[in-house]
């Protein structure tokens, strides 16, 4: 059966640098010239075009261009403008914060003026079709929060490809670091120090900290690509609650959801309690995104038919246009509510992007909380910290009172 699944821009003048963070020796060029115990890398060829132009994004949220611009002049030092790259690890879930990496991504890729030859899902990967796409280049693996060994089939690919391409410079995109195993951890040691060109990019403070202890691949600081979400796939819904509760329903919950959910809830004056991974039945959302899972099935079919470089643009378009429309339903899931709380990283990055006042509170790992000390110190008045339940209901009435005073 063709098809691997049967399921229907750089901006001007100096980045803002958060308080706290670490030196510019941490944001420097990262040298391509490896210690004198690793392997020498392979020279990268020269684009085969002229340098694209370099731009600042087509757009982005005004109060949020800082994380862009630092992100930007992070991935000029390893991205030059012109250069084609592969990217592995476009998501197909349910996971809003997944869909917002990738848009955001994209969108720094194409004001770096780099070129996608080649793209791929966690179920997709081909290295002989990378190969034929992109005979030489950079590979580019997705951001997120899954290198580490709680989402394993995630850092298995990440692993597969940095055996797979030990010529090519790889650059792992802004990642949370978190391993339970330390048999996990030897055997990604292992494999990372095996390639002579990686590069690791960390979006919190102790995840770079553990890295450079771990790992010897160069690790820089940079914050989370959703940063990056152009404005227009940012589309806000009805407010129908006081206060919205987006609480993890997975292994990454500190204490699982809140009591109550959903209507039941909220008839006893309480918050509206979800998480993004449940999908609606609403029937044009789930025909569209039938669509959208048509095109990457043919798309892939197309590739596996020895036409991979001919199916890149419609996998693009399908990647693209998955993410948005999970996208734009987290975002009104979560102005559904004139408050929000959250334990999901990506609900306190949209929330900041779309102006929603909200308070974070922590997840299992400390993954929310160690993004929130790194980067999130010039945050809005209407954005608060919460450690306990209790504690997050009461700051949320707090916010929500202040919405209603004159």
């Amino acid at each position: 059966m063709c098809g691997a699944s049967g399921t229907p821009k750089k901006p001007t003048g100096t980045p803002s640098k958060p308080t706290g963070t670490p030196s510019k020796a941490t944001a420097k060029k990262p040298s391509t010239r490896p210690s004198r115990n690793r392997k020498s890398p392979t020279r990268q060829s020269e684009p085969s075009r002229p340098p694209a132009p370099y731009t600042r994004p087509p757009s982005y949220v005004p109060h949020c261009a800082h994380h862009v611009s630092y992100v930007l002049t992070v991935l000029d030092r390893l991205v030059p403008a012109g250069t084609r790259c592969a990217v592995i690890g476009a998501p197909l879930t349910s996971n809003v914060g997944d869909s917002a990496i990738w848009l955001g991504q994209r969108a720094l890729l194409g004001a770096l003026g780099a070129e996608v030859r080649y793209a791929c899902d966690l179920m997709s990967y081909d290295a002989g079709q990378l190969a034929a796409c992109l005979p030489d280049g950079p590979i580019m693996l997705t951001g997120g929060g899954n290198l580490g060994d709680l989402w394993e089939d995630s850092q298995l690919l990440r692993e597969q490809v940095l055996r797979d391409f030990p010529d090519r410079r790889i650059v792992q995109l802004p990642q949370s670091v978190h391993f339970t195993d330390h048999a996990n951890l030897t055997r990604a040691r292992r494999v990372f120090d095996a390639h002579p060109d990686l590069t690791l990019l960390l979006r919190d403070r102790h995840s770079l900290h553990r890295c450079r202890t771990v790992f010897e691949a160069p690790a820089l600081l940079a914050p989370d690509l959703a940063f990056a979400v152009p404005p227009d796939a940012l589309a806000g819904g009805t407010v129908a609650h006081d206060v919205v509760w987006l609480a993890r329903e997975d292994k990454e919950s500190a204490k699982g959801p809140p009591a109550g959910r959903g209507a039941s809830r909220r008839e006893r004056g309480g918050p509206y309690v979800f998480d993004w991974t449940r999908e609606g039945t609403d029937t044009d959302w789930r025909r569209a995104k039938e669509a959208l899972w048509r095109g990457r099935a043919r798309a892939l079919c197309r590739a596996g038919s020895g036409d991979p470089p001919g199916a890149v643009p419609a996998l693009l378009a399908a990647y693209d246009g998955l993410a948005r429309l999970q996208l734009v339903r987290g975002c009104r899931l979560l102005t559904a509510g004139r408050v929000a709380v959250t334990d999901r990283l990506h609900g306190h990055v949209l929330a900041l992007l779309l102006g929603l006042p909200h308070v974070l509170v922590a997840d299992r790992y400390g993954k929310a909380r160690s993004y929130w000390d790194t980067w999130t110190t010039h945050r809005p008045p209407t954005t608060e910290w919460a450690w306990t339940e209790a504690e997050a209901r009461q700051t949320a009435r707090r916010l929500l009172a202040g919405l209603s005073a004159p």
